[in-house]
């Protein structure tokens, strides 16, 4: 299968967003509240591979290139906060969560906690870059696919059987190719294997059974998209004063005055996640949407990937599985 927008960014405002959230150097760690005194390791590899796969999220995700202009216009400066990957956890045990952080612990990076997301059946981890890089932070989960009902969980085993282990990514560590180690995250192994049809029956258990739409929703997307970089995160400390923004609800305004599409999560504004108490607040854009084309040929819209937000109090340095689980809904279909 292949995915195409209907309406992209142009190529140039791409590349601006692209300058911008690569730039060096990165604020300081203190601002992006990253401690990892870890060298990384092949830096100038990881930089062309996180290059290759910020262009292609941003190809797809025209909500974050209109953003970071936005910001980047009003003097703010932009820095990518975290990213999130997803993947199963199949039911012979193979996992794509220790098969995904591979990749980031090659470079330097270092296993921070495990989160528990309150009522979806996921295993979640994350990951510290090394401090001396503008490198994000990393949020990997993985679906338990034991924990869905039988019929779903055998699909979705069967199109990924065989491709949760390590060769393949050994290989494609070891070969020092940052299109190869791209490709790990941009193109689902299985991809040849999946059918609208299998697309549609996943999003369908959520509609029969609505206590695992979420669930459900999960497994539709990572079916379809694999380990694509689900979003990135625009951090609200690092903006800086010129851009005049001191709250994460006072960001949330600007965007939708702009007329963003934001994730209803909740919280004082309708839209945010977690509070300054909990020294964490998240929000969202809806993902925008791509046309995937699927092994039987059927090319259908589905959403892919969004824009995260993100304002961090106290030098917290993690996540909160409670604000993880109104993020994952971004993705559901609309």
């Amino acid at each position: 299968g292949t995915s195409a927008l209907r309406s992209p960014s142009s190529s140039s405002a791409v590349a601006l967003a692209l300058a911008a959230l690569t730039r060096a150097p990165p604020p300081p760690a203190v601002t992006r509240c990253v401690q990892n005194d870890g060298l990384p390791k092949s830096e100038a590899l990881f930089e062309e591979v996180r290059t290759i796969v910020t262009r292609r999220y941003l190809e797809r995700t025209p909500a974050c290139v209109r953003a970071v202009a936005l910001l980047e216009a009003r003097g703010g400066r932009v820095h990518n906060d975290h990213v999130a990957l997803r993947s199963f956890l199949d039911t012979r045990g193979n996992s794509g969560l220790a098969q995904l952080e591979r990749i980031f612990l090659h470079f330097g990076y270092k296993a921070e906690a495990d989160l528990e997301i309150p009522g979806m059946p996921l295993n979640a981890r994350w990951y510290e870059p090394p401090e001396a890089t503008s490198w994000p932070k990393v949020f990997i989960s993985e679906l338990r696919l034991s924990d869905l009902p039988a019929e779903e969980a055998q699909l979705i085993d069967d199109r990924v059987k065989g491709y949760l282990g390590f060769e393949h990514t050994d290989e494609a560590l070891a070969s020092g190719s940052a299109a190869d180690i791209a490709e790990l995250m941009e193109k689902p192994p299985w991809r040849g294997r999946v059918t609208a049809e299998d697309e549609a029956q996943l999003r369908a258990l959520g509609k029969k059974r609505p206590e695992l739409t979420s669930a459900a929703e999960y497994a539709a997307w990572t079916l379809t998209h694999g380990g694509r970089w689900n979003h990135l995160t625009i951090l609200l400390n690092s903006l800086g004063p010129d851009a005049k923004l001191d709250s994460l609800a006072g960001l949330n305004a600007l965007l939708l005055a702009e007329g963003f599409a934001l994730n209803p999560a909740g919280g004082s504004d309708g839209f945010s996640q977690g509070t300054r108490e909990l020294s964490l607040e998240q929000s969202s854009t809806l993902a925008d949407q791509v046309d995937e084309t699927f092994a039987c040929g059927t090319t259908r819209r589905v959403p892919c990937a969004f824009l995260e937000l993100i304002q961090r109090h106290d030098g917290f340095r993690g996540f909160l599985g409670q604000n993880a689980r109104g993020i994952f809904d971004s993705t559901n279909s609309r």
